[in-house]
Formats: structure tokens, C-alpha cells, sequence
């Protein structure tokens, strides 16, 4: 018989079961680890949680967002190219030449004057381009240093933060290793009280 895909779900509760099954007293509860009662402990949770509803969808009552931007002319032309395979229209790199007015238009004042102001924007444009390669040859070296240095402060407090955080962490582990090999021992009292008065019961 050909074994069937598990589900979703069903890899969840299984990651579930092996991440949960027995850790509540891990320092106590030794019984988890006698051949075959991790997969008991597992079977047990399975079969716990396939009662539980909704058992798969459990969104499905919660209706889909309604997108605004699906209805504007923008987005569908878009989809619409997409859909039929079309490739993105090039970038107007119009802006970036510096042409004449073309044939048959020699004489227009207006064509002239669009090509006057394209070129004073494309003088400005390299303008800036100097004044920034100027700005960065002069600065750079500086503020790049400056911005490693704040990098490796950065870093340094994050591994501050994180010898802390692991320091907190081994604390609370150890606390609560301390407090369950305490509860131990009252739990094996208890358990041996329980046995005195039971076989006193059966003599």
C-alpha cells in the first residue's frame, strides 16, 4: 500500500509531541527515557490533539482582506501584461540625451526651447554628480570609518546583550533543576508514605 503525504497538521502536532512530551519535570520524570515510552507519549498526544476542532482549517471562517489597490487601472494593466507573457516596457531614457530638435522641426521655436531646458537639467544633473564625488573624496574615508566604528559598537553591545540574556537563561535552568530534584524528595516521600499505608492496608 503506498504510505500518504502527511498533512500540514500533522507534522505540526507531531513537532508538537516531540518538543513538549515529558518536559514538564525533566529532572524528575525519568520514566520518558525506558525503551518504547517516548513513542507511547507521542501516540497518547496524537491521539489527543485529532479530537481537537476545527482539526485543519481553522481560519476558514475569517473572510479574505478586500485589497483596494486590485481595482486601479495601474495594478491591472500590470497584471494583465503579466498574464500574457508581455516584458516590462524599457525605461524613457529620453531624459538622459541631449538631441536636437528632429527633422521637421528645425525651425520650431518651442522644440528648441525643450531642448534648451533639457540640457540646462542634464548641466545641473552632472553638476550635482561633481559636487558628490567632490563631497565623498574629501568626507568619504572619514565617514566610512566613522560608520565601521559604529558597526563594531553595535556589535559589541549586542554580544553584551547576549552573554546577559544567556546568563539569565543558565539561572533559570539551574533554579529549576534545584527546584525539581526538591520536589523529588517529596514526591518520593509521598510515594513511599503511600506504599507503607498501602501494604499496611493489605496486612
Amino acid at each position: 500500500t503506498s504510505s500518504r503525504p502527511r498533512s500540514g497538521a500533522t507534522r505540526a502536532r507531531q513537532a508538537m509531541a516531540r518538543s513538549t512530551a515529558g518536559s514538564a519535570l525533566p529532572y524528575v520524570d525519568t520514566e520518558l527515557d525506558r525503551p518504547g515510552m517516548r513513542e507511547h507519549v507521542r501516540s497518547l498526544i496524537e491521539a489527543e490533539m485529532k479530537s481537537f476542532r476545527p482539526s485543519r482549517d481553522y481560519v476558514a471562517h475569517i473572510p479574505a482582506p478586500e485589497l483596494a489597490l486590485e481595482g486601479t487601472q495601474l495594478l491591472q494593466s500590470e497584471l494583465m501584461r503579466l498574464a500574457e507573457g508581455q516584458p516590462m516596457p524599457p525605461l524613457d531614457m529620453s531624459r538622459l540625451q541631449m538631441d536636437a530638435p528632429g527633422q521637421g522641426r528645425q525651425n520650431d521655436p518651442v522644440a528648441w526651447l525643450q531642448a534648451v531646458h533639457n540640457a540646462e537639467s542634464q548641466l545641473e544633473q552632472q553638476t550635482n554628480r561633481l559636487d558628490n564625488l567632490e563631497l565623498m573624496q574629501q568626507y568619504g574615508a572619514a565617514a566610512w570609518r566613522a560608520h565601521l566604528a559604529q558597526l563594531e559598537g553595535m556589535a559589541g553591545q549586542l554580544d553584551k546583550e547576549h552573554d546577559q540574556v544567556k546568563a539569565r537563561i543558565e539561572a533559570v535552568n539551574k533554579k529549576r533543576k534545584y527546584e525539581q530534584l526538591e520536589a523529588a524528595k517529596k514526591l518520593r516521600s509521598f510515594e513511599n508514605d503511600w506504599l507503607q499505608a498501602g501494604q499496611k492496608n493489605r496486612a
